[in-house]
């Protein structure tokens, strides 16, 4: 009995959810999850009432829309790679605010070469009960430069 305790505290202790103590560890729970392709990881990253804008045109509320969204990317591409740069988090409060750039290098499961794309985020958490949260994200694609 006493090791069966012992084992749910130490998966309690490892859950994502319990692990974003700050919006700087949200943010790289959101992160591993993404690298990991694990759509609950990055449904967990949200509230009931989330707003999402995804890399696409598509606005999605809550874990499950996250998690719909996602894997819908998820099954036409494999990341290679995940990551972020110019990258600024303030903590105000009880509410979390960041932005920056990010890439992702992604193949497509249907063959042919790696794709790299690159884009901007903001996103909003709020700390709800000691959990960092996100209740808004915005994702945008850099636009591709035109050779002259």
């Amino acid at each position: 009995m006493k090791q069966g305790l012992i084992l749910l505290s130490c998966l309690l202790l490892s859950s994502p959810l319990l692990a974003n103590d700050s919006p700087e560890a949200l943010q790289e729970a959101f992160m591993t999850a993404m690298r990991a392709m694990d759509t609950d990881g990055l449904a967990a990253c949200y509230t009931e009432d989330a707003t999402s804008y995804d890399v696409g045109t598509q606005v999605v509320t809550g874990p499950e829309g996250v998690a719909a969204s996602w894997g819908g990317f998820f099954s036409t591409y494999n990341i290679l790679e995940a990551t972020l740069f110019n990258n600024t988090v303030e903590t105000h409060g009880d509410t979390g605010v960041a932005w920056g750039e990010f890439k992702l290098v992604v193949e497509p499961k249907e063959g042919g070469d790696p794709v790299e794309l690159v884009g901007r985020f903001t996103d909003v958490s709020r700390n709800i009960d000691g959990t960092w949260l996100y209740v808004l994200d915005h994702v945008s694609m850099v636009p591709p430069t035109v050779e002259e």
